[in-house]
């Protein structure tokens, strides 16, 4: 008989939760306090923690004057949500007086089962290959989107979500090695498809982009590659600092061949794109801008805060070192990227310095408020886990007036 109190959570893309036909949290609905303690206790099925630590993960910096009445009061709501559908208020049990989610009661997560294909496909010896591409096709399309992107700015979550993008990343990777192995064109027309889903969530990645290079080189697609050759290597200078890699270089050098492709073409394409926001979405938190955007917009704002007896205060985030493997610098870089703009305020500005450096725009009222950013900052990359490699400083700069 099949089970029909079992609780089912899908994290990836945005939170859906479910008990059968009864939803605590449709797809794309709002994340509030007693369905994210749901999924805190969810994530932490058999771990040991403490209310202290469910508190710092729910409230962290927000000013709650009783943040051990406001969990109780979220259990309490979260209980009474999970009644209604049907599922036992024993499912949330204290234990040595610390809230924690009844193991007996049944769970199914998409992110333990993403999980669990991808330690078949790519952790487990001896795995038939017809397994391991059946293994990574399947856990590819359960990575529906990021994990929980509705609190993606959760300290707490963002070493897992990092995980898990990089799992989701290295089977694209190993499925499309796969598929372009094979003689047969649908191989390299699915590749294509594969990774440009992928660069929709890392476009910085080189072999990503390699990958895609190569399934549209096999598809004899010159005209694609000379379109979306100069897009690339355009981003890349942007925001690495650095050209394309010599491998993908030689496929627009192919491309080339023979073809009519006038150089100041390429230039237009490039003085366009240097013109355009890549970002369409609406913007949450502070704006990222490239550098030559940022000095422009340093002058009006300091103007501005003198006329408003404000000060500027300028921030130098930096990760050392600098001799870091370069994709796990391009990965840090980019979840450092997120941590800023989801910690500032959207009236803050920032931006890309250098290979491993962030450049932020205060305007406080006291120049000690740096100091609140400053600490905050530091804790939450530390709290994060992002990296055990790369460690983070911040330096303070206050500017001169502009008279």
């Amino acid at each position: 008989m099949q089970q029909t109190n079992c609780l089912q959570a899908s994290m990836f893309g945005g939170l859906q939760i479910h008990v059968g036909d009864q939803y605590l949290v449709e797809q794309g609905g709002r994340v509030n306090k007693p369905m994210e303690l749901l999924v805190y206790l969810l994530l932490n099925i058999g771990v040991q923690t403490s209310n202290e630590q469910i508190m710092e993960a729910l409230w962290g910096d927000d000013e709650v004057e009783n943040p051990a009445g406001a969990l109780k009061n979220a259990a309490y709501s979260l209980r009474r949500q999970l009644a209604k559908a049907g599922l036992q208020q024993e499912c949330i049990i204290t234990r040595d007086r610390q809230y924690a989610w009844n193991p007996e009661v049944p769970v199914e997560l998409d992110v333990d089962r993403f999980n669990k294909l991808y330690e078949t496909a790519m952790q487990t010896p001896g795995t038939p290959p017809e397994k391991v591409e059946r293994c990574c096709r399947e856990a590819v399309a359960l990575y529906a989107g990021d994990f929980l992107p509705a609190l993606s700015d959760r300290y707490w979550l963002m070493a897992r979500a990092s995980t898990l993008r990089q799992r989701y990343l290295s089977m694209v990777l190993h499925l499309s090695d796969l598929l372009l192995a094979s003689e047969d064109r649908s191989g390299a027309e699915e590749v294509m498809n594969l990774c440009s889903r992928a660069l929709l969530l890392e476009p910085l990645s080189e072999e990503l982009q390699l990958r895609h290079f190569t399934a549209l080189r096999k598809l004899d697609m010159k005209t694609a590659v000379l379109n979306h050759y100069p897009v690339v290597a355009n981003m890349f200078f942007d925001e690495v600092g650095e050209p394309l890699p010599e491998s993908i270089r030689e496929i627009f050098r192919w491309a080339s061949e023979g073809a009519d492709l006038p150089m100041e073409d390429i230039r237009h394409i490039q003085k366009d794109l240097d013109e355009i926001t890549r970002d369409d979405r609406p913007i949450r938190g502070a704006y990222f801008c490239p550098y030559e955007v940022f000095k422009h917009m340093y002058h009006m704002v300091v103007r501005s805060a003198t006329r408003n007896s404000e000060d500027v205060i300028l921030l130098l985030v930096t990760l050392t070192p600098q001799e870091a493997p370069k994709q796990e610098r391009i990965r840090v870089m980019l979840s450092v990227k997120e941590l800023i703009k989801n910690m500032l305020r959207k009236g803050d500005v920032f931006s890309r310095y250098g290979r491993n450096q962030y450049v932020l725009m205060l305007s406080v009222k006291n120049a000690d408020d740096y100091k609140v950013v400053r600490d905050r900052l530091l804790s939450r990359y530390e709290k994060s886990g992002i990296s055990q490699i790369l460690h983070m400083q911040v330096t303070v700069g206050i500017p001169d007036p502009i008279v």
